[in-house]
């Protein structure tokens, strides 16, 4: 198959978002349930996401199970829009004894930070946690999210019509300039809280850091991590990940690790520390997605050739 970047596929969406919007009156387990038969038609008729999922698993060296892969994407898009519909019991998401303390304490202290937040879980639940002022936090979370507004289009309007706020604070990553930064600078010094995924090229990347990860070799974008050296500020890593895979109850772990990486160097020595929050980042991501690989969720050319 073609190697081609994730924003060069066309958009398909296991669900259909106008048949999403109908499905939301549903009750919550019952509109969970019909992502078992939706997922295993599109896993029938999308050869793309069956080659890339195979993939994906042999570079973990394990069995493939792309047909549960597909299923536990579409549950992950149908838990994204209930969250953003209210309709999540958040008291059945478990922070674990990491780094959470720290950046609650940050948050409280009105301390800007940075989310570094990938495609693998759940990387919309604790935005509408927040948004919902239940990230339990005493200062009241305020998100600026950084992401591809053309490639995510469809979705996004799908979490607008079921929530205003849904799409409140987000940032075009095709057009971040001088303005932008100083927005986000803006929003830092004031405490705020700036989101972007660090395992996904965009169109508007010109810059790669080629890393290691899981044995072979795959880019990550340089403008990610040169966000986080500008701002500097505190950087964590979030991902939150379904307990059991393709449960249509599930609870979520919520995983919150901090940055050892500080930017209080010299701009000789900053290249050196980009990369090593580059490597950070994806050390974790690695640790992760091998606890729960179905739980992966770019389905296109992730390594390099």
């Amino acid at each position: 198959m073609k190697k081609q970047n994730w924003w060069e596929l066309k958009r398909k969406n296991p669900l259909g978002f106008f048949f999403m919007r109908i499905l939301l009156r549903l009750p919550v387990r019952a509109f969970r349930a019909l992502c078992f038969p939706i997922g295993f038609f599109y896993w029938i008729f999308s050869r793309s996401a069956r080659h890339f999922s195979a993939d994906f698993f042999s570079a973990l060296s394990i069995r493939p199970r792309t047909l549960s892969h597909v299923i536990s994407f579409a549950l992950n898009l149908v838990e994204n829009v209930q969250a953003w519909a209210g309709k999540i019991d958040f008291s059945k998401i478990e922070w674990q004894n990491d780094d959470v303390s720290f950046l609650v304490s940050d948050i409280n202290a009105n301390r800007g930070t940075l989310l570094l937040i990938s495609h693998l879980g759940n990387a919309q639940m604790l935005k509408a946690l927040a948004f919902q002022g239940k990230s339990g936090t005493e200062k009241k979370m305020e998100i600026i999210t950084i992401m591809d507004e053309a490639q995510s289009r469809g979705f996004g309007a799908l979490q607008k019509s079921v929530n205003d706020s849904a799409l409140l604070g987000v940032v075009d990553a095709n057009n971040i300039g001088p303005e932008t930064m100083f927005l986000l600078q803006e929003k830092i010094e004031k405490g705020g809280t700036v989101v972007i995924a660090g395992d996904r090229l965009g169109s508007h990347s010109s810059k790669t850091i080629r890393l290691d990860f899981l044995g072979k070799k795959a880019d990550f974008p340089y403008g990610v991590f040169l966000l986080a050296s500008l701002l500097d500020c505190p950087t964590y890593f979030v991902t939150g990940l379904r307990t059991r895979d393709l449960s249509i109850s599930a609870k979520y772990k919520m995983f919150v690790k901090k940055s050892h990486i500080s930017f209080d160097c010299s701009k000789k020595e900053r290249e050196e520390r980009i990369r090593l929050l580059s490597q950070e980042f994806s050390q974790n991501l690695e640790i992760l997605s091998k606890t729960h690989p179905l739980q992966w969720y770019n389905f296109f050319a992730f390594f390099s050739e």
